[in-house]
């Protein structure tokens, strides 16, 4: 029993300490802003971010899904509950992406 135990901490112990290490080590996070009207690559931004995915398509894309996933629930959970997931991402896709960038 002690012997079992102690390889499992092992096991946790060969995984733990070296990501600890890793995020110890790592720099600062840096945030993802907006390209500026003029930069490069600020045109494909306006048409996928602005117009597609924050615009009308990405929303009734995203109610869409929402409701896919809601009569998905019933008949199988294991479907419905990512895609309702996907969804509530894709609505919120520009808050979300502004959290991953925080810089804490």
């Amino acid at each position: 029993m002690i012997k079992k135990i102690g390889n499992q901490a092992a096991a946790v112990a060969n995984v733990g300490l070296p990501l600890a290490l890793l995020a110890l080590a790592g720099g600062a996070a840096h945030a993802f802003t907006a390209p500026a009207a003029g930069d490069l690559g600020y045109d494909i931004y306006d048409i996928v971010v602005n117009k597609g995915v924050k615009g009308p398509l990405g929303f009734v894309g995203g109610v869409a899904a929402f409701l896919f996933g809601v009569s998905r629930l019933f008949s199988n959970i294991m479907v419905g509950i990512p895609t309702i997931v996907a969804a509530v991402a894709l609505i919120k896709s520009d808050s979300i992406l502004q959290t991953f960038g925080m810089v804490i």
